[in-house]
C-alpha cells in the first residue's frame, strides 16, 4: 500500500483557534499501514498534549468549515518479483488492467462500504460537493472531487513513473477504524480482480450539476447522505459478512445507529464539538 495522508486539527481549548495539517505515513504493506495510522493519532494527541494543547482527527470542526480527512493512496505489487502491478505505459493515464479491475470493484462497492471508511454522523457534512471531498462513486484523474484519483508517477527528467502511480481513496475520514477500512477496500478492490470487471469510465465534468440518469450514463451515483442511510446499504450488501464476519456486522451496525440517536436532536454546532472532543 502507497501509503496514507492523514489530516488533523489542532486547537487551543475550546475556543477553536484551529490549524489544519497534513501527516503522511511511509508506504506499507496493508495491516502496517494500518497501525501506523493508529500510533499516528495517539503521538500527535499526546505531543499536542504536552504542549498544552489539544489535537483532533474530526471530519468537520464548525458547520461549513474546512473538511478534514483521510486519502490512502493505493498501489498493487506481485509478491514474488515484487514489481509493480498498478502501472502500464500502455494502459489509460498510465494504469494497468488490473488496477483497473480493482478501482471497478472498488468503486462498485463504495456505496455500501462508505458506513465503514465514513462511519460518523458529521462525515456527510463533509461528503458533499465541491468541498474537495468524494460525494460520488468515481474515477477522476488528478481530480480532488473523486472518490478514487489516479495520481501518476514522476516522469520528469527521465524519472520511471511505475513505482510512483498510485490510486488515491478519497471517501475516508479518521473517526473509521483504519484495520476495517483497508479491509472493506481491499476486499472490494479484489473482487472486481477475481470478476475481471470492466475499467470505469474516468469522470472529467462537474458531477454535481447531473441528475440521477445523468450521473448513470457515466456509471456513477451519489454516495449515501447520512450514516443512517449508509448503514442501510451496508446491511442490504451481501458480502457486507465478508468484511465484518461473525458477530461484528450486527455489533457494528447496533453500535453506529446508536451513535446516529445520540447525535438526533443537537445543532451542527453541537456535533461538531461532540466529535472534535470524541476524535
Amino acid at each position: 500500500w502507497h501509503g496514507m495522508a492523514w489530516h488533523g486539527m489542532a486547537w487551543h481549548g475550546m475556543a477553536c483557534h484551529v490549524m489544519h495539517h497534513q501527516v503522511t505515513i511511509t508506504p506499507a504493506t496493508a495491516t502496517e499501514a494500518a497501525d501506523q495510522a493508529v500510533i499516528l493519532r495517539e503521538v500527535v494527541r499526546s505531543t499536542a498534549e504536552r504542549f498544552g494543547q489539544k489535537a483532533s482527527f474530526t471530519p468537520l470542526t464548525m458547520p461549513g468549515g474546512v473538511g478534514n480527512g483521510v486519502h490512502i493512496h493505493l498501489s498493487l505489487w506481485d509478491a514474488n518479483t515484487n514489481e509493480t502491478l498498478t502501472y502500464d505505459n500502455d494502459g489509460p493515464h498510465g494504469v494497468s488492467k488490473t488496477a483497473l479491475q480493482f478501482s471497478a470493484g472498488v468503486l462498485r462497492a463504495l456505496p455500501d462500504i462508505v458506513a465503514i471508511t465514513a462511519p460518523s454522523v458529521l462525515s456527510y457534512q463533509r461528503l458533499i460537493p465541491q468541498r474537495w471531498s468524494a460525494p460520488f462513486n468515481n474515477l477522476g484523474f488528478r481530480d480532488r472531487e473523486a472518490s478514487l484519483r489516479i495520481c501518476p508517477g514522476d516522469a520528469r527528467n527521465g524519472k520511471d513513473p511505475a513505482k510512483g502511480t498510485n490510486l488515491e481513496f478519497r471517501a475516508c475520514d479518521a473517526t473509521g477504524n483504519p484495520h476495517l477500512v483497508l479491509g472493506a477496500i481491499i476486499n472490494a478492490g479484489m473482487q472486481g480482480i477475481r470478476e475481471e470487471l470492466p475499467a470505469p469510465m474516468v469522470t472529467h465534468e462537474d458531477l454535481s450539476v447531473l441528475d440521477a440518469p445523468g450521473l448513470s450514463k457515466l456509471g456513477v451515483e451519489r454516495l449515501p447522505q447520512s450514516l443512517s442511510e449508509a448503514l442501510d446499504r451496508l446491511e442490504a450488501n451481501e458480502r457486507a459478512r465478508e468484511i465484518l464476519t461473525g458477530d461484528l456486522l450486527e455489533v457494528y451496525l447496533s453500535h453506529k445507529r446508536h451513535e446516529v440517536e445520540i447525535m438526533e436532536g443537537l445543532d451542527a454546532a453541537e456535533v461538531c464539538k461532540k466529535y472534535m472532543e470524541a476524535y
